[in-house]
């Protein structure tokens, strides 16, 4: 049998969490760079949101500083999130995803496919915290979402359940 940690980075220079693509068709990416490599890991607009949120509470219950210059240095850097330059650097779509604080300054995370793939690599907390910034700015800035139904509404018309399926002009 494989090992099913085939990736293990160790401590990334760069990890990034943000989406490409236009609203309505982005793809949420978890990016890690390291000195020799980049990887990108596509997961899902709800896990970004969620790893977002419970980021930024567990920051505030470890009474780790909030927004900090150096979180939003870290935060401009991701703004615009690169674009893979190949498909070999999107190694797997992330089924799950786990943190292990192992000392003040070290925050081991474990992602993991729906193949048994899993990666493991080691952020700071201001790394984490950025992260979780860039997650909820980019869950941010997609489709509206319609008042009626809360679902995102479709630039070229929505056809809200909330409406009978007739369209709603924007």
């Amino acid at each position: 049998m494989s090992d099913p940690f085939r990736w293990r980075y160790g401590r990334v220079d760069r990890f990034f969490i943000g989406a490409i693509g236009p609203p309505g068709q982005r793809t949420f990416y978890l990016y890690l760079e390291t000195a020799s490599e980049r990887a990108y890991f596509p997961f899902e607009k709800n896990q970004a949101k969620v790893m977002g949120e419970q980021s930024l509470e567990l920051a505030a219950n470890l009474g780790w500083e909030g927004d900090s210059p150096a979180v939003q240095e870290i935060v401009a850097q991701g703004t615009d999130l690169p674009t893979p330059l190949s498909e070999t650097e999107i190694l797997f779509r992330v089924s799950a995803i786990s943190m292990r604080i192992d000392a003040e300054e070290e925050i081991t995370m474990m992602l993991e496919g729906q193949s048994e793939e899993k990666v493991t690599f080691t952020i700071t907390p201001r790394q984490l915290q950025a992260g979780a910034y860039m997650a909820l700015q980019a869950c941010r800035s997609g489709r509206p979402i319609c008042r009626d139904c809360q679902l995102p509404q479709d630039p070229d018309g929505h056809y809200c359940p909330a409406g009978n399926g007739h369209r709603i002009p924007i």
